[in-house]
């Protein structure tokens, strides 16, 4: 006959396993509030381009980025003040985009998330049937900070 564990045991058992719970619990949960904080220096990271092979004039070249800034002020109000940069490899200049404010304009709330940069119209430069480029990208807030440059992977534009 099978012999049952006494109830002051199973009680003792489950004491020990909720405490032992209750203590992983308790130190997960505390961890660095640093983790939470970001700097007010805007910072970009690259999530990944749409395609590596587009064809002029018809394919369209999305570029997404991360970002994150601990102070929210990201983007303009006047959409004739550019937020967000990017210069293709082939050009010495980079062109500006505008981004609405991201957070409140008088808000200062740490913000994250992701922007996505959309090219309907690249085109060869010269006459071969393609070309290679990437794209460097950066943002600046409202307070004149820019954040780091990421660099996309190699993009070939051909023709049709």
């Amino acid at each position: 006959m099978k012999e049952f564990m006494p109830l002051k045991s199973i009680c003792r058992l489950n004491f020990r396993v909720c405490l032992f719970a209750l203590l992983l619990l308790v130190f997960t949960a505390c961890g660095d509030d640093d983790d939470l904080e970001f700097s007010n220096v805007p910072e970009i990271s690259l999530v990944g381009i749409s395609s590596d092979t587009i064809v002029e004039f018809q394919d369209v070249l999305s570029i997404t980025i991360e970002y994150r800034d601990g102070d929210g002020n990201i983007g303009y109000e006047d959409p004739d003040i550019n937020s967000i940069f990017v210069r293709d490899a082939r050009l010495e200049d980079y062109d500006g985009f505008y981004i609405g404010p991201i957070a409140p304009p008088n808000e200062e709330v740490p913000i994250t998330g992701q922007l996505s940069i959309e090219f309907p119209s690249l085109f060869l430069f010269g006459t071969e049937q393609a070309e290679n480029t990437f794209f460097y990208v950066y943002i600046a807030d409202r307070d004149g900070n820019e954040s780091n440059e990421v660099t996309t992977p190699r993009v070939t534009i051909v023709r049709d």
